[in-house]
């Protein structure tokens, strides 16, 4: 069986170039109704509007930080390898951990959350060693997850299924007959 390897990240839809359109826009927005205020003898509002830029760059910032996480599962005949990291530039990437599973062993639950409007949590593991996978996603997104995997770990690796068989119609190499 070939690899399956599964990326699973945040949905990032705010790049670096939208990024520093948006803070230029807002700080010429906000430096202009400071310069207006301070025209008018109202002096203390430029301050106030250089913290506001700082702080909503601080934001994007940690914002665009996060959208480099990502977690990939890789799943071949004898082991689950999940590593986790964040994407670098060039896509150069920094693993932070990594954790493997024997694939005969390994299973996939879900557990709902502590309180009632807490997240479920996504976990893999084998022999009562458990990580929290796909954090990032959604409740829906977490339960296809789920089902996708299970379908993964399920499968037959490849030196225990039937590749093709000589059919009565002579149809030998051929997966599904066609």
């Amino acid at each position: 069986m070939p690899i399956t390897r599964i990326v699973i990240g945040p949905n990032a839809s705010l790049d670096v170039r939208g990024a520093l359109w948006f803070l230029g826009s807002l700080s010429a927005l906000a430096l202009s109704v400071a310069a207006v205020c301070v025209w008018f003898g109202f002096w203390p509002v430029l301050p106030f509007a250089g913290a506001e830029i700082t702080a909503v760059t601080a934001a994007v910032w940690v914002s665009l930080r996060r959208n480099r996480y990502r977690e990939v599962i890789s799943v071949d005949d004898e082991r689950v390898l999940v590593e986790f990291g964040q994407t670098g530039r060039a896509g150069a990437a920094s693993i932070d951990s990594r954790i493997e599973f024997p694939r005969a062993w390994a299973r996939v639950a879900i557990e709902a959350g502590h309180y009632r409007h807490d997240p479920s949590r996504l976990r893999l593991g084998s022999s009562g060693q458990w990580v929290e996978i796909g954090r990032c996603l959604t409740e829906e997104e977490r339960a296809a997850l789920a089902v996708r995997l299970k379908q993964v770990l399920s499968a037959k690796p490849a030196w225990g299924r039937v590749i093709a068989t000589e059919g009565a119609d002579g149809s030998a190499g051929k997966p599904f007959g066609d």
